[in-house]
């Protein structure tokens, strides 16, 4: 465990990736497939993110009815029926939407932190630390930030330069 002098101090001013105090350390920690933003691309981004995790909810929603659909159904019909394998097909063909969307999503550098309420969170650099840019549904914008080994509840406020 880092003794409290060690840990790294926050003043929660984002910067670019060449601000690193220690790029190597900090591209380690980085989860594979992740990928380090500006915060002026977190931004630019939010808009789309936002109505596509929108439309997450509303699929998962949806998957959730389905499912419990095909579990009563199974319980009075044959797996091979006709009616069991089109709402099947149907889920699968939400499951695959899903992918898809949750794909687009990652492929801006934005991560789904909780689908309900609705949290979206981007890997950048906040004085000189690799830390997590956050956002939640009711938010106009990002301004907050919390280090990557901490959680939501530990949010700090963005400060601009």
């Amino acid at each position: 465990m880092k003794e409290h002098s060690d840990l790294p101090f926050f003043t929660g001013r984002p910067m670019d990736v060449c601000s690193l105090a220690d790029e190597e350390e900090a591209l380690r920690e980085l989860p594979k497939g992740a990928r380090i933003v500006s915060i002026e691309d977190a931004r630019k981004n939010l808009p789309k993110v936002t109505r596509m995790l929108a439309e997450l909810q509303a699929m998962s929603d949806v998957a959730h009815d389905l499912t419990e659909e095909l579990e009563v159904l199974l319980e009075s019909l044959d797996a091979e029926s006709e009616h069991v394998v089109e709402v099947a097909e149907q889920l699968a063909e939400l499951v695959t939407h899903w992918q898809n969307v949750t794909a687009q999503i990652e492929s801006t550098g934005t991560r789904i932190a909780c689908l309900e309420p609705g949290r979206l969170e981007w890997y950048g650099v906040v004085d000189q630390h690799l830390a997590l840019y956050s956002w939640r549904f009711g938010e106009e914008d990002i301004e907050w930030y919390h280090p990557i080994h901490s959680t939501f509840l530990a949010r700090k406020p963005l400060i601009e330069a």
